[in-house]
């Protein structure tokens, strides 16, 4: 399933693909209230498809992924508390 973010910029692509305007698919995003993208994210990723973007998904970002840390930290949690629990 994809994030509702992600579904946001297909239906931006589509408006590009369509020939809209970037404001005309700001005001038809609007039709999804609290889930619609914010008037700079559509003009942004509206820009990008225009210029012939084709990937929808976000692009990778340097560095170690936040959750690597956390997980590990969460797993080692589990193992203690069911140690102390046992």
């Amino acid at each position: 399933m994809l994030s509702i973010n992600v579904e946001r910029r297909v239906d931006v692509k589509f408006c590009v693909k369509l020939g809209k305007s970037a404001t005309e698919t700001y005001d038809l995003l609007k039709v999804y209230g609290d889930d619609s993208l914010s008037r700079s994210q559509v003009f942004e990723w509206f820009k990008m498809f225009e210029e012939g973007r084709e990937e929808i998904g976000d692009d990778q970002r340097p560095g170690r992924p936040s959750t690597s840390k956390q997980t590990l930290t969460s797993k080692k949690s589990v193992k203690q508390f069911d140690k102390i629990v046992a």
